[in-house]
């Protein structure tokens, strides 16, 4: 049997009995993936009892009283999960122990203290599904090769690049007015030239040179003064903060025929590992500079840009016109949505996935938007969960 959910305030709720047979505990935050595990379990006819949202004293409590067969840990806060973890270890040594976490690290080290945890992380479970997803929808072109062109998706590495080549236009500019009217060769015209670029000195006699060459050269110079100031100024922007993307390397940016995740959270991350072990070339946009997946991104080799994902400037900046398909996998549902509008009123024969959580959401985009494909990530994760657990 399935019992509701308690809020986490113990002066407002007790926590609920324990049934009189043994049942699955789940521990953890109310909503999301805990109240899809009891839904799965109730459909099954096993029987759960739910201890979200209570206190540790509350759930240390149930733990003690009840006659379980077997508890799981169900949130998306992997220090959460240690807490409960660690706590019905104590508590109840002698019952399986399932728990949902992301990071690897801690997942190692929990099962080699606690011999009867076991570890799933749903992130994973979910990701892979979405993989598989974006391959159905996109067509053979996203496979083979890892990166298809460069595109520069960050604001100073664009800035940089576009100095540095006008810097190289007032170079070319310069050596070719040197030429002409000083009669210099090749290399002598670059040394003058770049001496003026850099605002040194002119070329030897430019004094007496005709009018032509003065009046170009100085104008010439004065550009150079300004894209030197921009090329410094974005040059110093860039060593100044974290670096997402590159212009070569795994974390440059592809230019066509990639996946475009919007979402660089667990589910995200995952993703992205997931496609690229696949062969498919991917750039992530992640609102959140901040966000934690953000510094695995360099080792992981993936290209992140900073912005909101349902923004139509920041989805024509990482290629959506010669992408392969577009992922929304924020942890909002209707964001996701939202991406999803964005991306197919820029281009509409975009294939789309969405990662959706609530079911109702799920069944009402599909029904009256078609989006796309869909994957309802917390009914996945559940029956997954579900599943491992009666296998046992």
């Amino acid at each position: 049997m399935t019992q509701t959910p308690q809020t986490s305030s113990p002066t407002q709720s007790e926590p609920p009995h324990a049934p009189e047979t043994g049942a699955v505990l789940v521990l953890g935050e109310g909503g999301g993936l805990g109240a899809a595990l009891l839904r799965r379990f109730e459909q099954s006819g096993s029987a759960a009892a739910s201890a979200l949202d209570l206190t540790d004293g509350q759930a240390a409590e149930m733990l003690r009283e009840g006659n379980w067969r077997a508890v799981a840990v169900v949130t998306r806060d992997d220090a959460q999960a240690l807490r409960l973890t660690l706590l019905s270890a104590h508590v109840r040594p002698d019952l399986p122990l399932w728990v949902t976490m992301f990071d690897q690290t801690v997942s190692r080290e929990l099962q080699h203290v606690a011999s009867k945890v076991h570890v799933l992380s749903p992130s994973e479970i979910v990701a892979g599904d979405l993989a598989e997803g974006c391959l159905a929808e996109a067509d053979e072109a996203v496979l083979g090769r890892r990166r298809h062109g460069i595109r520069l998706v960050d604001d100073a590495l664009r800035l940089l690049v576009a100095s540095a080549a006008g810097l190289f236009v007032a170079l070319a500019i310069e050596m070719a007015i040197t030429m002409i009217a000083f009669h210099h060769g090749v290399v002598d015209a670059l040394y003058f030239s770049t001496r003026v670029v850099a605002t040194v000195a002119g070329p030897p006699g430019a004094g007496s040179g005709p009018d032509w060459f003065k009046l170009a050269s100085a104008a010439n110079m004065v550009l150079a003064v300004a894209l030197v100031a921009i090329f410094t100024a974005a040059l110093v922007r860039r060593l100044s903060r974290r670096r997402l993307t590159t212009l070569i390397g795994p974390r440059a940016a592809p230019a066509r025929h990639h996946v475009v995740l919007v979402g660089f959270g667990q589910v995200g991350f995952r993703l992205a590992q997931a496609l690229k072990q696949r062969g498919v070339a991917v750039v992530a946009i992640e609102r959140d500079a901040e966000a934690p997946s953000i510094r695995l991104a360099r080792a992981a080799g993936i290209p992140v840009a900073v912005g909101r994902g349902d923004d139509r400037e920041m989805l024509q900046r990482v290629g959506i016109a010669h992408c392969a398909a577009v992922a929304a996998v924020t942890s909002d549902d209707l964001v996701n949505v939202a991406v999803g509008l964005a991306a197919e009123d820029l281009r509409p024969d975009v294939p789309i996935v969405l990662r959706l959580g609530d079911g109702d959401v799920a069944s009402e985009t599909d029904s009256l938007l078609h989006l796309g494909r869909i994957c309802d990530a917390h009914k996945l994760a559940a029956e997954t969960l579900q599943r491992a657990i009666e296998g046992a």
